[in-house]
């Protein structure tokens, strides 16, 4: 919990500028606490969250879980709150970060898949969650950019999506006219912890925020020089490669899942995603692995085929290992944690700033998503 003396708002500095970065100090900072992001980029969008697809998938990535109910319960919050977090982004931020209205679909080609499917839809109506069952005749007036052969489909009204990289650039405005201070081009290599937390470029604040994404956690020294251990593990790189097409007549109007492609269709590009290369970091582009996705995603919507590819590009997700997120304070009194959010941080973001703002002003202790959860000796 912020050490603040009484009467003074707590100082608090935020690691990482990505979305979950930014949601943290957007929270923090409307609870009262002087908040300050440190960037490593030299601009916005230095990070994973740009390289994403900016999908809100509640449903389609957690309807059908059973054994990780708290993962679900967090996706199944963050859908909820994300209309007003995304009006809020729109009011500070000065104008729309393209957030979709009708949902997303999830169609099934092979017989496995339509069982699939079958069960997400009574998994879905047993949480109260909204589905509805598309059949193969309705789909073709339901989305007639779908075009391949489709025995059934459900429709996932609360399943949204945003444009990633101008949700950055509207949060960042809203940051700076809620009075955060951004601080880009700041790599955090060492903090020094004492009294007070002391940044690398001599600010001093009551805690700190590790919202990092992918990149390396920084070290942390006593005043004295002494290692202190945070007890959080390293998260696990999880590298995925991205496709955008230019927009072309028939291609669908929703976001169009599958069990192994995506169709997300952008005011300026149609993304095709992703590759989950578990333990991959590296940014290249494998052309081979770019040719499977189109190739999957025009056995969906025939219209993409002749669709030029406008570019491709490479991100690294930041997995744990348990897929689940790390939120909550490590072994360091003041030093919090807000990540591994693999493939979700966009979705998790407005609520893990909730979380994280409970523990950091309030010393709320959840055990959920502890970051200490894989230190045995903690």
């Amino acid at each position: 919990m912020a050490n603040a003396p009484k009467g003074r708002s707590s100082r608090i500095a935020v690691v990482g500028g990505g979305v979950v970065g930014m949601a943290c100090a957007l929270e923090l900072k409307a609870r009262g606490a002087d908040v300050s992001v440190y960037e490593r980029g030299t601009e916005i969008g230095a990070g994973v969250t740009s390289r994403s697809a900016g999908m809100l998938g509640a449903v389609f990535e957690w309807g059908l879980e059973q054994d990780q109910l708290a993962l679900a319960a967090l996706a199944r919050h963050a859908g909820e709150i994300w209309p007003d977090f995304a009006a809020k982004i729109e009011r500070l931020g000065g104008g729309p970060i393209q957030m979709s209205k009708n949902g997303a679909l999830a169609v099934a080609r092979t017989e496995s898949e339509a069982e699939w499917l079958e069960a997400l839809a009574a998994a879905c109506q047993a949480r109260g969650l909204a589905v509805k069952q598309v059949s193969a005749l309705m789909l073709k007036s339901f989305e007639p950019g779908v075009t391949g052969a489709v025995k059934t489909a459900l429709h996932l009204p609360g399943d949204q999506h945003v444009d990633p990289q101008l949700l950055l650039q509207r949060m960042a405005a809203a940051l700076s006219r809620a009075g955060v201070g951004l601080k880009y081009g700041r790599v955090v290599e060492r903090i020094v912890v004492g009294r007070e937390i002391t940044m690398p470029d001599g600010e001093r604040v009551d805690s700190v925020v590790l919202a990092i994404g992918a990149g390396p956690a920084p070290k942390f020294h006593g005043m004295k020089g002494e290692v202190l251990e945070s007890g959080l593990a390293p998260v696990v790189p999880v590298k995925g490669q991205m496709l955008a097409l230019a927009p072309v007549p028939g291609a669908p109007d929703h976001v169009v899942h599958t069990r192994d492609v995506y169709i997300a269709p952008k005011a300026k590009w149609i993304l095709v995603g992703a590759s989950v290369e578990r333990g991959a970091e590296d940014f290249t582009v494998d052309r081979s692995v770019i040719a499977a996705l189109k190739e999957k995603a025009v056995a969906i919507c025939g219209a993409l085929k002749d669709a030029p590819e406008v570019s491709a590009w490479a991100g690294v997700r930041p997995g744990t290992q348990d897929d689940a997120p790390m939120i909550g304070e490590s072994a360091i009194p003041g030093v919090f944690a807000a990540l591994g959010c693999y493939r979700n941080g966009v979705l998790f973001a407005p609520a893990v700033a909730e979380q994280v703002a409970d523990a950091a002003l309030e010393g709320v202790r959840r055990s959920a998503f502890t970051p200490l959860r894989y230190n045995k000796d903690i």
